[in-house]
This record gives C-alpha cells, structure tokens and sequence, in this order.
C-alpha cells in the first residue's frame, strides 16, 4: 500500500489513464475526484465484495473490473 500526504487541488495518477484529484480535505472528510476511461469501473469499499455487483463486469471484453476504492 502506498501513503501519501496530499494538499487540495493536488493530483495522483495511476498509469497514464486515471487521475485522482483532491477536492476538499477537512476533519474526518476527504473529497477526491477520480477521472478514468469509462470502461474502468469505480466502486465504493463497501461494494467491492459484493459478487452481485462484481458479476456483470466479469464477462468485459477487457477482463475484470478495475475498482479504486477508499476505506477509512
């Protein structure tokens, strides 16, 4: 796992194809912002083990879902 410290405004990229923006931070609240081609799918932690929402992304012609998930 990677840590990072980030200020808002300020960007993370993952590969060249997904960015993730810091919108607000504050108290127990971080707001990010997550730009990516449409075929990746996002999914809250709380749903990334969930086999009824993971199985209609299984069969992509791209193979499995990507899902970028924050938990705290």
């Amino acid at each position: 796992m990677l840590v990072l410290s980030r200020k808002c405004g300020q960007t993370v990229c993952i590969g060249q194809d997904i960015t993730i923006t810091f919108l607000r931070v504050g108290g127990h609240v971080t707001k990010i912002g997550i730009d990516a081609p449409s075929l990746v799918r996002i999914l809250r932690g709380e749903l990334c083990g969930r086999e009824r929402w993971a199985e209609p992304f299984r069969d992509r012609a791209r193979g499995d879902p990507i899902a970028v998930a924050a938990d705290c």
